[in-house]
C-alpha cells in the first residue's frame, strides 16, 4: 500500500490470545455476533471483525459508533489501518480489486471504488497534509460503454470527488503522487505528469519513469527512482516548468529513508542492503543534483538519528557514535564523538546536546561536540536505561544498572541516590517525578522514593508464568502511550527534521496533538483532543499477574501504591486489547461479546 505518510508507526498496545471469564461486571458490554478479530487504532476506535461486518467501538460509549456492513466476514490483512490518521482502508481480492477510505471516527464510508465507477484499481494514495485522496484505475463513464482510464482527486474532509481527470489509453500510475498550489504531480508508466486540478489539463509530462514516488517543493519537483530492488535510488530533479534538471539523474547507494530540503542543498539518508547493512548521508546542489561534499562521513552501520540544524547536519549511529559535520562537508567537531552502543536519546538542553545510551551519557557543546562537564557519565552495561529531569531541584535523573544517579544540570556533578532492587530480575524503564517524588517502573515492579531516593513504597507482582505468551503480555503493558505517540502527529504536521528539546511526558503529546490539529477535518480534530487528554499524568499502572483465581490485571495507585482493582482474566489465553490514553481493556468475553472496562 502506498500512503504519502511514513509507514512504521508504532500502533497501541494490542496482543491476541483467545475467550475469556468474567471478573466483575463491566463498564459496557458488547454483543457483536462471531467475532473474527479486533484491532486498535489510533484514534481510539476498536476495529471488531464480525460474520455482520466491520464494527467501531469509541471509548466509554455503551453501543458501537458505526457497523460498516457493506463486506462480511473481513480478512485482517485486507483491512488497512492508515497510522497517524483517521482512516483505514478495506482492499478486496487483491491490491487491484474494489476498494473502500473509511473514516473510523465518524464511520463514514469516504470512498467506495464500485460506486464510484472503477472495475479495476491501479492506485489509491492519501495525501497529506492537503487531506486527498488520489486514485485511478479503470473506470465507467455515464451514458457510456465500457470503461477507460481515469484519475480522480477526493477531498477526505467531506468524502466528495473534487477533480475527475479522464485518460486515453493505459498510461499506468507508477508511484505515490503529491499535490502543490493546486498541481497534481504524479508519476506514470509514460513519464513524469503535472496536472492541472481544476481544468484537468495536463501541463507538461518529463521523461522520468519508473518513479515510485514524487515530493513538490516550492520550485521543484523530486522523482525516486529505486533499482536493483531496492539496492540504489536514482533521484530527477524537474522545474515547474517540466523541464529536467537533471538529465541523467544523481545515482545514490541504497534505498531512500529520509530527504530534507534546505537552502543550502538537499540532505539525505538512505540504508544499504545485505550482511552488514549500513546508512549512507549525501548532501546535493539542489542546481546541479552532484554532491556537495568531497568525503562522506563514516557511518559505519545504521544511522538511529539524523537531524538538520542551522549550522549543520548531526547523527547518530545504533552501533555507537554522533558526529555533526557543517553544511560545506567539514566537520564542525574537531573528531567524531566515540559513545556506548544503543543512543536512546539524542536531544537539546539548555546547556548543549545531551546523549543517553546502554552505558554513558553526557551534555556536549553544540559546536565543539566537548563534554560540557569535561566528563561523560559511565556505567555498566544495561539492558534498560531511563531518565527525565526534575525541573524543581534542577537535576536530572537517570537509572542504569549502576542505580538511580541524580546528575547537577549546572555543574554535571553526579551521585547514586539509590539503589533499587527490583523483583523477578527486572530493571525501571520509567522514570517520572510525583510531587516531589521518584517513581520508578517496569512490567512487574513500581517503586516510589523521596525526593533524596529513599524508599517510600514498592510493589512487585510476579509474571504470570515464564510462558512465552506470559512475556509478550508483559512487556506490551509495560509500554504506555509514548510509545502509541512515537512519531505518528509527527508525520501529519509537526517538525520531524530537526532535534527537539528535552521534554517531560506532557509536553511532548502536547506538541503532537498540535501536529495533528495543523490537518483539517473534524477527525483530525479528535485525534488532536485525544493527545491532549493523553498528555495528563496518569495516576495508576496495571500490571500482568497470577490473582488467586487465575490470571489477571492487578490496578495499582502511583500515590500510595495502593491496589485498586482486579480484573480476572481466568482463562489461559485471554484475547484483548487496551486503550492506553483512555485506560480501557476490552476483552473477548465469548465468540459473540466483547467487555469494555475502565483500568
Amino acid at each position: 500500500m502506498k500512503t504519502k505518510i511514513l509507514i512504521g508507526m508504532l500502533f497501541f498496545l494490542g496482543i491476541s490470545i483467545s475467550h475469556a471469564q468474567k471478573a466483575e461486571t463491566p463498564d459496557n458490554k458488547y454483543e457483536l455476533g462471531s467475532i473474527k478479530w479486533m484491532k486498535m487504532s489510533d484514534p481510539g476506535t476498536l476495529i471488531v471483525s464480525t460474520a455482520k461486518g466491520v464494527y467501531g467501538i469509541q471509548p466509554n460509549k455503551s453501543q458501537p459508533a458505526f457497523l460498516f456492513d457493506k463486506r462480511k466476514n473481513i480478512k485482517e490483512e485486507n483491512f488497512h489501518l492508515q497510522p497517524g490518521t483517521p482512516y483505514a482502508m478495506f482492499i478486496a481480492n487483491g491490491m487491484n480489486g474494489v476498494t473502500f477510505v473509511l473514516d473510523i471516527v465518524t464511520g463514514k464510508t469516504l470512498f467506495d471504488s464500485k460506486a464510484e465507477g472503477f472495475s479495476f484499481m491501479n492506485s489509491r494514495d492519501i495525501i497529506l497534509p492537503e487531506n486527498k485522496l488520489v486514485v485511478s484505475g479503470l473506470r465507467k463513464s455515464k451514458g457510456k460503454i465500457g470503461a477507460g482510464y481515469s484519475i480522480a482527486v477526493f477531498d477526505l474532509t467531506t468524502g466528495k470527488e473534487q477533480y475527475t481527470i479522464p485518460q486515453k489509453g493505459s498510461n499506468n500510475v507508477t508511484g505515490v503522487s503529491d499535490i502543490i498550489d493546486g498541481k497534481l504531480a504524479i508519476p506514470r508508466k509514460k513519464g513524469l505528469e503535472y496536472i492541472d486540478l481544476a481544468s484537468g489539463n495536463v501541463l507538461w509530462t518529463a521523461d522520468v519513469r519508473n518513479v515510485g514516488s514524487v515530493s513538490a517543493t516550492d520550485n521543484a519537483i523530486y522523482a525516486y527512482q529505486t533499482n536493483n530492488n531496492g539496492k540504489n535510488t536514482t533521484i530527477y530533479k524537474v522545474n515547474m516548468n517540466g523541464k529536467l534538471i537533471w538529465k541523467d539523474g544523481n545515482k545514490l547507494k541504497g534505498k531512500v529513508r529520509q530527504s530534507e530540503y534546505l537552502q543550502e542543498g538537499i540532505a539525505i539518508l538512505t540504508d544499504t542492503q545485505g550482511k552488514n547493512p549500513q546508512s549512507k548521508i549525501y548532501f546535493l546542489d539542489t542546481n546541479s543534483g552532484e554532491d556537495l561534499w568531497d568525503k562522506a562521513p563514516k557511518t559505519k552501520g545504521l544511522v538511529s538519528h539524523f537531524y538538520t540544524e542551522k549550522d549543520g547536519i548531526i547523527f547518530g549511529v545504533a552501533s555507537g557514535g554522533i558526529n555533526k559535520i557543517k553544511y560545506d562537508g567539514t566537520p564542525l567537531w574537531r573528531k567524531p564523538l566515540k559513545t556506548g552502543p544503543t543512543i536512546s536519546t539524542l536531544t537539546k538542553t539548555e546547556k548543549g546536546i545531551l546523549y543517553i545510551t546502554a552505558k554513558d551519557a553526557d551534555i556536549v557543546d553544540e559546536n565543539t561536540g566537548e563534554s560540557i562537564f569535561g566528563k561523560k557519565l559511565k556505567y555498566k552495561q544495561s539492558k534498560a536505561v531511563a531518565s527525565t529531569y526534575d525541573a524543581k531541584n534542577k537535576r536530572y535523573l537517570l537509572s542504569c544498572s549502576d542505580g538511580l544517579y541524580s546528575i547537577d544540570a549546572n555543574s554535571g556533578t553526579n551521585e547514586i541516590i539509590a539503589k533499587p532492587k527490583f523483583g523477578g530480575k527486572e530493571s525501571p524503564n520509567s522514570i517520572e517525578m510525583r510531587d516531589g517524588n521518584i517513581l520508578l517502573s517496569s512490567s512487574q515492579n513500581m517503586m516510589l522514593l523521596d525526593g533524596n531516593g529513599k524508599e517510600i513504597y514498592h510493589q512487585f507482582f510476579k509474571s504470570p508464568s515464564n510462558s512465552m505468551f506470559g512475556k509478550i503480555m508483559a512487556g506490551a503493558l509495560a509500554v504506555t502511550s509514548m510509545a502509541m505517540a512515537a512519531g505518528s502527529a509527527v508525520r501529519a504536521g509537526a517538525n520531524r527534521s530537526s532535534m527537539g528539546r528535552y521534554n517531560s511526558y506532557g509536553s511532548q503529546m502536547n506538541n503532537n496533538a498540535k501536529g495533528f490539529s495543523k490537518i483539517a477535518g473534524a477527525s483530525f480534530g479528535a485525534m488532536s483532543k485525544r493527545f491532549k487528554a493523553s498528555a495528563q499524568t496518569k495516576n495508576d499502572k496495571f500490571i500482568l499477574t497470577k490473582l488467586k483465581s487465575g490470571v489477571g490485571l492487578v490496578k495499582l495507585d502511583k500515590g500510595s501504591g495502593k491496589k485498586v482493582k482486579e480484573i480476572l482474566l481466568k482463562d489461559k489465553k485471554p484475547t484483548y486489547k487496551v486503550d492506553d490514553v483512555e485506560r480501557i481493556l476490552y476483552y473477548k468475553a465469548n465468540k459473540n461479546t466483547i467487555y469494555a472496562y475502565k483500568i
